[in-house]
């Protein structure tokens, strides 16, 4: 009798934790594995673009910094990744590393130190270079990142440049795919294996 009565509130503490994990929030106010339609239908910022069942665009703010907010999904359409890309200019490069020291220090707050940080000089780089961060940043001879991870995603801080301009974005992307793999088409596999 006591087996049993162990066995069945360990089967209902693991049914608990798979409903809260899939009730999780990974990026803005969905979970890895909702669905392109859910997305599409649930977000309520101001939609710019779509490329049907892979990527929807929107605009926003954050911090009252204006972003384009992107969801990308799978080939069975359910969201794996989501980035958040900065479209403010600054006449001053330096500007973007104080934003990025910003956001990086937000995202400190809510997940924690990051597992790693990184300055990426290229082979170019002179002393005068690291000097100045913002200029070098703008000149394509620094890349800046930080990596978080959680229990279901990795995160990440990029400030870079591309076309001589610097441009921010945080990217998230899910750990694993296995609740996102499609479990139908695997049993198909299975079968040719």
């Amino acid at each position: 009798m006591k087996k049993l009565l162990l066995v069945v509130i360990t089967l209902i503490t693991f049914g608990r934790l798979s409903i809260s994990q899939t009730t999780e929030k990974d990026f803005r106010d969905f979970s890895w594995g909702s669905t392109f339609d859910q997305v599409k239908n649930d977000e309520k910022s101001k939609f710019v673009s779509e490329n049907p069942n892979d990527l929807i665009t929107y605009e926003d703010h954050l911090a009252a910094y204006n972003v384009q907010v992107n969801y990308q999904f799978n080939e069975d359409s359910k969201l794996v990744s989501g980035t958040y890309f900065f479209t403010k200019k600054h006449l001053n490069p330096q500007l973007y590393i104080e934003d990025f020291k910003v956001f990086k220090n937000l995202l400190t707050t809510k997940y924690g130190d990051p597992s790693l940080n990184k300055e990426e000089w290229s082979a170019n780089t002179t002393p005068n270079d690291k000097e100045n961060y913002g200029q070098a940043i703008e000149d394509g001879n620094l890349s800046l990142y930080s990596v978080w991870v959680t229990k279901r995603s990795l995160i990440k801080i990029i400030l870079t440049s591309s076309n001589d301009r610097p441009f921010l974005q945080i990217h998230y992307t899910t750990k694993s795919l296995d609740e996102l793999e499609n479990k139908t088409e695997l049993m198909k596999a299975l079968k040719k294996l």
